[in-house]
């Protein structure tokens, strides 16, 4: 996923400035406008999905990139297989395991499944293929990327929109002050 900032008639304000100063609250600004972004879709991922803030943390990849003489980028990936059943909450029942992969409702069974540790040592959810004892196979639902679907990016993105003026005034005026 990629995100851009357009900044619009701000060419007179570069140019009054030291070239340095507006660097510095430009990229300041654009990194905690990221920081922003990030925090605001975790907690509407978490909104929706039974899934912890750390363990989405971990499969965010957050990058900035430009020089002091070209554009400011900052970049927001998310990575990630299939998510296996145990991550959402699973308890092993008699006829299966129970499992609540989204807020809002309520606790799904899956009937023949068990939780069993596999070669790498780590819980699983798991089902057989057939009758017979193997083979099996995990039991997985959607990625980490799928998670972050198109209206938590826009609810993210609006609020980004909402503050970036105010943020970057308030970086520009801390790095004047620094003049002095």
């Amino acid at each position: 996923m990629k995100f851009n900032v357009r900044l619009e008639n701000i060419e007179g304000l570069e140019r009054l400035l030291d070239e340095k100063i507006y660097r510095k609250a430009l990229r300041r600004t654009i990194k905690r406008m990221g920081a922003k972004f990030k925090n605001r879709a975790i907690k509407e991922v978490r909104k929706t999905y039974n899934v912890k803030a750390k363990t989405l943390r971990r499969h965010i990849k957050e990058r900035m990139s430009g020089s002091d003489g070209g554009s400011v980028e900052w970049r927001f990936t998310v990575t990630g297989r299939p998510v296996n059943l145990i991550h959402f909450g699973a308890r092993q029942m008699r006829k299966g395991v129970s499992v609540k992969v989204k807020k809002g409702s309520g606790r799904k069974v899956i009937k023949s499944a068990f939780i069993a540790r596999d070669s790498g040592g780590h819980k699983r959810v798991f089902m057989r293929k057939g009758k017979e004892r193997l083979p099996i196979e995990a039991k997985s639902t959607l990625s980490y990327p799928q998670m972050f679907n198109k209206d938590i990016i826009d609810k993210a993105t609006k609020e980004v929109e909402e503050n970036y003026g105010k943020e970057f005034e308030h970086n520009l005026d801390y790095y004047l002050g620094r003049l002095k």
